[in-house]
């Protein structure tokens, strides 16, 4: 098995290598330049401290709040965005780990999201407003407790130089969009 990924992977490289040489590039084939929607992700980039506040477990708990750190970096030239998160949720240790691209077949920012709270690997697509500041996310994963699919709707926004906020929502029990918690990120300095 593993030799066969070897090969494959070589396989991949001498073919790249070949389009090159060839001069395939000059045709678009070639390492992707980083467009304007990969430079708007270098605002998210940074060491940041969070504090965190989310809905109760039950309706009329007092939300739960939590400080945490997050680590923000580009990568690949700057095409994909990798986060780390660290925190506290329901009394426990969260840790979560994502990376996010602008796709430019699609034309959406599109990722993927693992935590410490779910064996599932979510996945979302978004968009981002024209000065680089808003970015809309639609994450989709299985709800944790019944295994249903969920989506969740995330605005993540630009406030200052060094400081940034996600918002998360989802649909309530009435079918209205509901704020299920928030993150405010100050970079570290």
């Amino acid at each position: 098995m593993k030799a066969r990924m070897t090969l494959t992977a070589a396989a991949m490289l001498a073919v790249g290598g070949l389009a090159v040489a060839a001069g395939l590039e000059q045709e678009g084939w070639g390492p992707p330049k980083p467009t304007k929607f990969h430079e708007h992700m270098k605002q998210l980039e940074g060491i940041w401290d969070t504090t965190a506040e989310f809905v109760g477990e039950k309706p009329g708990d007092p939300p739960m709040k939590s400080k945490g750190s997050g680590t923000d970096k580009l990568i690949a030239g700057g095409l994909f965005l990798i986060t780390d998160y660290k925190g506290d949720m329901m009394g426990t240790e969260f840790i979560g780990h994502g990376i996010m691209g602008y796709d430019t077949l699609k034309k959406k920012y599109t990722g993927s999201w693992i935590d410490s709270m779910s064996t599932a690997i979510w996945t979302s697509e978004g968009t981002c407003d024209d000065a680089g500041k808003v970015f809309t996310a639609v994450m989709e994963g299985p709800d944790p407790v019944s295994g249903k699919p969920m989506k969740l709707k995330m605005i993540s926004e630009i406030t200052g130089k060094d400081s940034k906020k996600m918002t998360m929502f989802m649909d309530g029990p009435d079918g209205k969009e509901m704020q299920i918690g928030k993150i405010e990120y100050t970079r570290k300095k």
